[in-house]
C-alpha cells in the first residue's frame, strides 16, 4: 500500500498541471452556471422545443411533400388552358377583336342596313306596286347586291358568329376571366413557383429557425455547454461552498484576517510567546513577507528577547538565537467540518519544522494537515482526548520531493472522518478521534535544532476553505 501511494504521489507531483486542471474545471463550472441562466440558452431551448416538436416535423414534411400537380393551383391552370384550347374559345377570341366583327357591328348599326330592311319589308308587302315603287325596287336591288351587305348577311349566318354569341353570353366566359385574373396574379405566380421549387422548405420561416437552431447547436459555446452537461464533471464542486480565501494579493498581510502570534498569547497578554521546546521566538510580523501574490514565513538566525511558556513557571523571559513566524485565523475564522487546503512551498525543510495545522480553543483537538520533521520528511497527525489523557495518530508520507516546489495540502473533515490529501491524492483516512469543535488555521515554522546556516522559508501561494452545501 505504501509503495502504491508513493507511486501515485510521484505521478501527482506536477502541481502546476493539477492546479491548471482545477482552475479550468472551476472556470468551466462558473461559465457553465452563468450560461445555464443566460437568455441565450433560454432562447435556444425555446427554439429546440419548437424545431423538435411533432407539429414542426409534420409541417416540414407537409411542405416538402407538396406538389404543384396535386394542388388546387394546378387544377385552376389546367381548367384555364382547357378553355384556351377549346375550339369555341379560340373562335370567340379570334372574332372578338377582329375587323370582321368590327365591320359587322358597324353595318349592324348603319343606315344602309336599316334602309335595306325597310325596303325588304316593302318587297314582301302586298302593297308593293311595280310602277309606283319602281324607284324603291331599284334602290332595294342596289343595296341587296352591295358587297358590304352581302358580306354582312353571310357573316350573320356563319357558325363562327353563332359560337361567338353563345360564348359571349355564357357563364364559362365569366369563369374564364376569373381564372385568367387568378393565374396572372402575383400571388398565384409566387405560390406556383414555391410548389415547383424542390428546395421550397428552404424558403420558409421554419427553415430559418431550423438553420438558426443547427448553427447554435454546432457553435463552440453550445457544444462545450452540452458536452459538460452530458459529462457532468461538477458534482464535487457543487458539494462545496467557499467560506474563507486568502490570495495574498494586496502586498501586505491582512491584519483583519491574521494574527502573528499564538492566539492565546495575543488575547491574554497582547504578546507573543514560544513553547519550552522551541529555539525561536515569533516576531510580530517582521518574519512575514507578502509580495507577488504569496506570503513568505521566514526563520532566521538572529538574537531576540521573548517569552517562553514553562508549565511550572508560566511565561518567563528568554533570550533566543533564532526568530521565526506564525500566522493564524484565531480571531477571524473558525469552522467545524469542511475542506481546508493551502498551496505551500518550503525551502530547506530539513532545517525547521514547517506546519500547516488546525487547533480549537484548547491545545486539543489539534490536526497537522502538513508538517515536516527529521530532515525534511512529512509526518501528519491528529491529536485528541484531554491534556491528562491525550491520544494521537501520526503517519508518514512518502513519495513527495519537497524540492520540486509547490504542493497543495488538503484536509476533508466530516463528522465521522478525516481525509488528508496532497495534490488531490488521498494519503490517509481516519475515522477515530474526529474533532467536533470549530477550529482555526495556523501556519508556522519552528526551530527545533541549533544551526549556524539557518535559511528556511515557508511560502504560501493561497489558502481556501469550504463547507458542505
Amino acid at each position: 500500500m505504501g509503495f502504491f501511494l508513493a507511486s501515485k504521489l510521484r505521478k501527482a507531483s506536477n502541481t502546476v498541471a493539477i492546479e491548471k486542471k482545477r482552475d479550468e474545471l472551476r472556470s468551466d463550472f462558473e461559465e457553465f452556471e452563468q450560461f445555464s441562466k443566460s437568455d441565450e440558452l433560454k432562447q435556444f431551448n425555446e427554439l429546440e422545443l419548437l424545431v423538435l416538436s411533432d407539429e414542426f416535423k409534420r409541417n416540414k414534411k407537409m411542405i416538402e411533400s407538396k406538389s404543384f400537380k396535386r394542388s388546387e393551383l394546378y387544377q385552376e391552370e389546367r381548367a384555364f388552358k382547357k378553355y384556351q384550347q377549346s375550339k369555341k374559345f379560340k373562335t370567340y377570341f379570334r372574332l372578338k377583336d377582329s375587323s370582321e366583327l368590327s365591320t359587322f357591328n358597324l353595318v349592324e348599326e348603319s343606315k344602309d342596313l336599316e334602309r335595306f330592311k325597310e325596303l325588304e319589308a316593302l318587297m314582301k308587302s302586298s302593297k308593293l306596286n311595280k310602277k309606283e315603287n319602281a324607284e324603291e325596287i331599284s334602290e332595294y336591288k342596289r343595296l341587296k347586291s352591295s358587297a358590304r351587305l352581302k358580306e354582312y348577311f353571310k357573316f350573320k349566318k356563319s357558325k363562327a358568329l353563332k359560337i361567338y354569341n353563345e360564348v359571349d353570353k355564357s357563364s364559362d366566359l365569366q369563369k374564364y376571366y376569373q381564372l385568367e385574373e387568378r393565374i396572372s396574379s402575383e400571388e398565384f405566380k409566387e405560390e406556383k413557383a414555391f410548389l415547383l421549387d424542390k428546395k421550397r422548405f428552404e424558403k420558409t420561416e421554419d427553415f430559418k429557425k431550423l438553420q438558426e437552431y443547427n448553427s447554435l447547436k454546432s457553435s463552440e459555446k453550445f457544444v462545450k455547454h452540452f458536452k459538460l452537461k452530458d459529462k457532468n464533471p461538477f458534482e464535487e464542486i457543487k458539494k462545496w461552498e467557499l467560506t474563507f480565501a486568502e490570495e495574498f494579493d494586496t502586498g501586505n498581510l491582512d491584519t483583519n484576517k491574521w494574527i502573528t502570534r499564538y492566539y492565546w498569547g495575543d488575547k491574554l497578554m497582547d504578546k507573543g510567546y514560544s513553547l519550552d521546546s522551541d529555539l525561536h521566538t515569533f516576531t510580530d510580523g517582521e518574519n512575514v513577507k507578502v509580495s507577488g501574490s504569496s506570503a513568505c514565513l521566514l526563520a532566521k538566525k538572529e538574537s531576540k528577547e521573548g517569552l517562553v511558556w514553562n508549565p511550572k513557571l508560566g511565561f518567563v523571559p528568554k533570550s533566543f538565537d533564532y526568530t521565526s513566524a506564525i500566522i493564524n485565523t484565531g480571531d477571524s475564522f473558525r469552522q467545524k467540518f469542511g475542506r481546508f487546503e493551502a498551496k505551500i512551498k518550503v525551502k530547506n525543510p530539513a532545517q525547521v519544522q514547517n506546519s500547516f495545522w488546525m487547533v480549537a480553543d484548547k491545545s486539543l483537538p489539534h490536526i497537522d494537515i502538513f508538517k515536516t520533521f527529521n530532515g525534511g520528511k512529512i509526518m501528519n497527525a491528529n491529536f485528541w482526548g484531554s491534556e491528562n489523557s491525550p491520544q494521537k495518530s501520526e503517519f508518514k508520507v512518502k513519495g513527495i520531493d519537497l524540492s520540486k516546489g509547490y504542493f497543495i495540502y488538503s484536509l476533508d473533515w466530516s463528522a465521522n472522518e478525516l481525509v488528508w490529501k496532497i495534490n488531490d491524492v488521498p494519503v490517509k483516512t481516519q475515522t477515530t478521534g474526529i474533532p467536533q469543535d470549530p477550529m482555526y488555521l495556523n501556519f508556522s515554522l519552528a526551530v527545533k535544532e541549533a544551526r549556524n546556516d539557518l535559511n528556511a522559508e515557508m511560502e504560501i501561494d493561497w489558502i481556501r476553505c469550504y463547507q458542505r452545501k
